[in-house]
């Protein structure tokens, strides 16, 4: 009898410590590999940021981290493959900020980027710059309805002024009509123009944020340079897809925010002109709410459309 009462209990406290070891199993994170999603073609100042993170992710979680390419549709079809992705924490998307406080306010969209999508952390600023050639009746910008267009037409209200915006298929196309005199004017990224900055090509006036870039300390902001009330931040974000628990973004805004850190990974980004910024998920979805409201009553108060 006493025999069968010691198997009883030790099989009770077996059983117990399967039963509370198996949770905690269960919630290990990461325990496949990671996604992440550029909706963008390889090889641009979006696709570099998702490498560098992809790289030191890896090392530091052991799990592998791939980058998949799923450009088109103005990032909607990468955004869509996420959120047909398990809520789990493995699959995120890298975007700019136009994705998620602009487009929405220019044309019907089959998700809600303020509902859908779960920001993880800031990854970097890329600074929009004014950079002229020559006394400017038209500027350049990356695309109609872009960060930089809305970034243009803020300004011209600030200054009072009027001028004609050239759009063009991206921030690198803009900056090489700038250097060949195309266009005399232009806000463009700070990725995209640095290396005509750099070799003097073009002169730049002043940096869209209310404080200086990283990259280019010597340019003053507009602000200081005779526009008081102007900032417009261009960002770079992660996200997951709406579902997401709350445990797994506070894991990868921690693991964000290690590499965006590291020397090396910083080196990398400045190089091409962007600024490792890691924030708080709220504190992100701070920055997104105000933006989309400025941006939205921006393009209601001009009647921007996308042609």
């Amino acid at each position: 009898m006493m025999d069968f009462l010691h198997v009883k209990r030790w099989l009770i406290a077996l059983l117990t410590i399967v039963a509370i070891a198996a949770p905690a199993q269960a919630q290990t994170f990461p325990s496949k590999t990671i996604r992440i999603i550029v909706p963008y073609a390889p090889g641009g100042s979006i696709d570099l940021t998702a490498r560098v993170i992809a790289k030191n992710l890896q090392d530091s979680v052991g799990q592998n981290v791939i980058v998949e390419n799923k450009p088109g549709a103005n990032a909607a079809i990468g955004i869509e493959a996420l959120l047909r992705s398990n809520p789990d924490g493995h699959t995120l998307v890298i975007l700019s900020d136009s994705p998620v406080t602009i487009n929405g306010h220019l044309a019907r969209l089959n998700y809600d980027p303020l509902i859908d999508l779960v920001p993880i952390t800031k990854v970097v600023s890329s600074p929009i710059v004014t950079a002229a050639k020559a006394k400017p009746l038209s500027y350049a910008v990356a695309a109609r309805g872009s960060a930089s267009h809305l970034a243009a037409e803020l300004l011209q209200r600030e200054l009072g002024i009027t001028m004609q915006a050239v759009p063009y298929r991206g921030g690198a196309p803009a900056a090489v009509a700038m250097t060949s005199g195309e266009v005399p004017l232009g806000l463009v990224d700070t990725a995209a123009i640095l290396p005509m900055i750099n070799s003097g090509q073009v002169v730049v006036l002043g940096v869209a944020e209310s404080v200086r870039s990283q990259s280019m300390p010597s340019i003053p902001t507009l602000r200081e340079a005779g526009v008081p009330n102007f900032s417009a931040p261009s960002w770079l974000a992660l996200f997951a897809p709406r579902g997401t628990p709350d445990d797994r973004v506070a894991r990868l805004n921690a693991e964000i925010a290690k590499i965006m850190g590291m020397p090396e990974a910083q080196k990398v980004l400045l190089a091409a002109g962007l600024e490792p910024g890691p924030n708080s998920s709220s504190e992100m979805r701070r920055i997104i709410d105000a933006d989309y409201k400025k941006w939205g009553q921006l393009i209601q108060a001009t009647g921007l459309k996308v042609e």
